[in-house]
């Protein structure tokens, strides 16, 4: 056998050989191999880590050392609280009214008294004899015979039979006379120092004109039953009195009789 074919059969059995070797023993190779190869890179991982660091050559220079120091160990800056606690609220500054011309005036909500007539009014007398059946209620509710229901009365009802004379409790004008839906025949007399007196329920026909002078007393109608609203209630005269356009109680005025 020459060397050429020699060699040929050797390889051949040589890799017969390990083929045999590694279908006996390959699950083994493959551990082993495995193992070498996570060994060599935690080997790398650690050699990697273990580095010593060189030393930083230093400059000499101290103000670079007196930086470094500072950015060390920086001293803390102190805190500063604020004067008061912020849940302290300030003390406001109350401005005198007087102290600013151009601050707006505070309204003056205090209640004025209540007008009344010159006293020289006083202790008038009655347009009709008779007593009060029915009061003065304007701040508040009286009952009504007529109409079944609270209300308020801007007058008062003065008992009286059917005809009696009515006369004029001061002088004056004649303001109107005409007939009112609820109150029938009504005479208004405008008098002086703001005062009006009005006188209801008349009979038809008064024997006054609108525009004509009255004195104090004279004669300016009779009772009647024109009144629709007040039908239910006694005979009466319906009388009222204003002052300054607003309707006053007749009883501070004139003191009728008693039942």
């Amino acid at each position: 056998m020459d060397k050429k074919h020699e060699r040929k059969w050797r390889m051949r059995q040589l890799k017969l050989r390990s083929a045999i070797f590694f279908r006996k023993n390959g699950l083994y190779v493959m551990a082993l191999g495995c193992l070498a190869v996570l060994g060599v890179a935690a080997a790398l991982l650690f050699s990697g880590n273990s580095e010593t660091p060189q030393p930083v050559n230093r400059s000499d220079d101290e103000r670079l050392s007196d930086v470094a120091d500072a950015q060390a160990s920086p001293e803390p800056s102190p805190t500063v609280w604020p004067s008061r606690a912020p849940w302290i609220m300030p003390t406001p500054h109350i401005v005198s009214p007087t102290s600013d011309p151009s601050l707006t005036p505070v309204p003056d909500f205090t209640v004025p008294p209540e007008e009344t007539p010159d006293p020289l009014l006083e202790m008038l007398q009655s347009p009709v004899k008779g007593s009060v059946i029915r009061v003065f209620a304007v701040n508040s509710l009286i009952y009504s015979k007529t109409l079944g229901q609270w209300m308020t009365h801007p007058g008062v009802d003065i008992a009286a039979a059917k005809g009696d004379e009515v006369r004029a409790v001061l002088a004056g004008t004649v303001d109107r006379v005409y007939r009112d839906d609820m109150l029938g025949v009504t005479v208004v007399i405008r008098h002086e120092n703001g005062l009006v007196s009005v006188y209801s329920s008349l009979k038809e026909e008064p024997p006054v004109s609108e525009g004509s002078s009255v004195d104090a007393r004279q004669l300016i109608g009779y009772v009647g039953d024109t009144a629709i609203g007040e039908c239910a209630e006694r005979s009466h005269l319906h009388f009222e009195l204003h002052y300054n356009g607003s309707p006053i109680d007749p009883a501070g005025l004139i003191i009728f009789d008693k039942e």
